[in-house]
């Protein structure tokens, strides 16, 4: 799907997503501004599901919440980041190639905020509707879990087999009749695995409340101080558990790893030093990168451009004298 001029707006966005069940809404802004440059593409699938594509970038940072009602819904971003977060689970960070299962159950809702700025690709699959789903035993499931009482979020890895199928859709090596048909395999390989993320999230609950505590030490030091040369051992010594139990439960909190975190937090940082006006050089050294070589590739995977491209865009341009 390639980046496309088209614009949306804040009531374009709600039309948008009133067939899967969500409002969106500015996070630092009034009115019906545009919120989105790029491409969203809605299929509607054989079995009962809705999946949208989505490939663009937020002008403005915005919310969507999900509605009080049943929904299962899948979001996987192969580029991006979101924020996403329910009473029961607090705050899960998502950032790109993760996918989180999110089952909605009317008791509170889902909120997904998004940043303004980075490049975001990726899908969301969801399913409202139990009765008009034509596999019994897909509906048996859903009926099952609408009893479960509370809206949950479990996150995920896409296998990569699975993710090398999604991406060659993605990519538009598949066209008519034959890319239905394999949409909407994968679209069923995808909802198996989100099924399969809830079955397995009681995991997820080992993380203790006191560890929780001590583990968002670990992710306050590297919002903070993004640029020191951190290691896993020095981080494990400042959440009092051992590089091995940071490693497996640092993910479960946050559903990115430490280094995953530390790298987003020291590019997100580069992009406000660059709107500022220092230069590629300047930023990759303040945020703690040794090479500018390494910091572009780094930065163009986050924000889907160059630094200086980012930084053209974005620093205004003294005005010539007359």
């Amino acid at each position: 799907m390639p980046l496309s001029a088209e614009r949306y707006s804040l009531s374009a966005l709600n039309r948008l997503g009133a067939p899967h069940g969500a409002d969106y809404l500015l996070l630092n802004d009034a009115g019906d501004r545009d919120v989105l440059e790029g491409s969203v593409v809605q299929r509607d699938l054989a079995f009962g599901g809705l999946l949208v594509l989505s490939r663009v970038r937020a002008l403005r940072s915005y919310e969507a919440r999900s509605r009080s009602e049943f929904r299962l819904s899948l979001a996987w971003l192969g580029q991006g980041e979101a924020h996403l977060s329910t009473r029961r689970d607090g705050l899960l960070r998502m950032v790109g190639d993760t996918a989180v299962t999110m089952l909605e159950t009317g008791d509170g809702p889902i909120h997904a905020a998004h940043p303004a700025g980075p490049l975001l690709q990726g899908l969301n699959l969801s399913v409202r509707d139990i009765q008009g789903i034509n596999d019994e035993r897909l509906q048996d499931r859903l009926t099952a879990l609408r009893r479960t009482g509370r809206s949950r979020l479990a996150p995920w890895r896409m296998p990569p087999a699975l993710r090398d199928q999604l991406c060659s859709l993605l990519e538009g090596h598949w066209q008519g009749d034959l890319a239905a048909l394999l949409w909407e395999g994968v679209a069923l390989q995808m909802l198996a695995h989100a099924l399969k993320a809830l079955d397995d999230g009681p995991a997820a609950d080992a993380v203790s409340e006191r560890d929780r505590g001590l583990l968002r030490r670990v992710h306050q030091r590297l919002v903070e101080e993004p640029e020191a040369p951190h290691t896993l051992a020095s981080l494990a010594a400042l959440a009092c558990m051992s590089p091995s139990a940071l490693r497996a439960k640092f993910p479960r909190v946050y559903g990115q790893s430490v280094f995953d975190c530390l790298r987003r937090e020291r590019l997100e940082r580069a992009g406000r030093y660059l709107r500022e006006g220092a230069s590629v050089q300047q930023a990759a050294h303040f945020v703690g990168y040794r090479h500018a070589s390494n910091f572009t590739t780094a930065f163009r995977a986050h924000f889907g451009m160059p630094p200086g491209a980012w930084r053209r865009e974005r620093v205004p341009r003294p005005e010539r004298c007359q």
